[in-house]
């Protein structure tokens, strides 16, 4: 038993190729609701975002480019788009700027929290919602949402739940 093919592995996830100039073989993106932003693209968004949340913050980049353990030029590149930040200095930004990486990953890929752009801003304002409860709260929260049906996707699968082969 060989198991799914490539080709069913990539419809069974819903992804398409495209042809992205920053890398040397193709690649296999979920699509968005617009059109499929390249790396480069994304790249620009993340440092929009980034910019957006620190202002909210009304955090100087000189008095935040120090507690990441930057200098202010450096820090500058990730807002500027020159360098791409990593995952361990996203979470790192994220804690200092007390926010959560959907704030800085959801302007850059809407597509990621529903199926429709009225499905993910649904999403997103819960998420935003459920940041200002309390703990006790929040245990409420779950509790309800335990004894909730879920209601089954297409496949047969619940929403949810790990993707499994195809």
């Amino acid at each position: 038993m060989a198991g799914p093919t490539f080709e069913e592995w990539i419809f069974h996830l819903g992804l398409q190729q495209i042809h992205d100039p920053h890398f040397d073989k193709p690649v296999y993106r979920k699509p968005s609701f617009g059109e499929l932003a390249l790396s480069a693209e994304i790249e620009k968004k993340i440092s929009t975002s980034l910019r957006n949340a620190r202002d909210r913050r009304k955090i100087p980049r000189s008095k935040l480019a120090p507690m990441l353990g930057l200098s202010d030029q450096v820090y500058n590149r990730y807002e500027n788009a020159v360098s791409r930040l990593t995952v361990s200095r996203l979470l790192h930004i994220c804690e200092v700027l007390q926010i959560s990486p959907v704030e800085i990953l959801y302007p850059v890929a809407p597509h990621l929290w529903g199926d429709a752009e009225s499905e993910a801003e649904v999403r997103k304002s819960i998420i935003d919602k459920l940041e200002l409860f309390d703990g006790p709260t929040l245990t409420a929260i779950l509790g309800f949402l335990q004894h909730l049906q879920i209601k089954p996707m297409e496949n047969g699968h619940d929403q949810g739940a790990a993707q499994t082969a195809p």
